[in-house]
């Protein structure tokens, strides 16, 4: 069976930076696909995993993503995370299934304690997130 792993699609490293000490107490692999060939392939070696997609520049190709994850891979966790407080790109990440949006107003200092919460085989499993 495959390590755990945490899977953070954005276009830069601050999402990850944020979730390295909970990858790394919990011995989970941290990996930072900026692509999407790349990222599917992580994800069909199979194991546990959950996905974080940071929303952009490029709505398109982000919820693709996760629309493509959610068809591929369902047991694998999905939480997006956006920079701006916009209800409908919530309503379009739970409708593409998303286990979890994180938007303003809530803090991103909860990513963690989501990831580490939507991770296959932990306790806390949930999307405490929902609508």
């Amino acid at each position: 069976m495959r390590h755990p792993q945490i899977l953070v699609f954005e276009p830069d490293s601050r999402l990850a930076a944020l979730l390295r000490p909970l990858a790394e107490e919990r011995r989970w692999a941290l990996r930072e696909p900026r692509q999407l060939g790349p990222c599917l392939g992580l994800l069909r070696q199979g194991g546990p995993g959950v996905l974080v997609i940071r929303l952009g520049r490029d709505l398109e190709r982000e919820f693709g993503l996760l629309e493509r994850v959610t068809w591929l891979s369902p047991a694998t966790g999905r939480v997006v995370v956006g920079d701006a407080d916009q209800t409908w790109l919530a309503g379009l990440a739970w409708d593409l299934g998303a286990d979890f949006v994180l938007l303003p107003p809530l803090g991103r200092e909860r990513l963690a304690e989501v990831v580490a919460g939507l991770m296959p085989g932990q306790a806390m499993r949930g999307s405490a997130g929902e609508s």
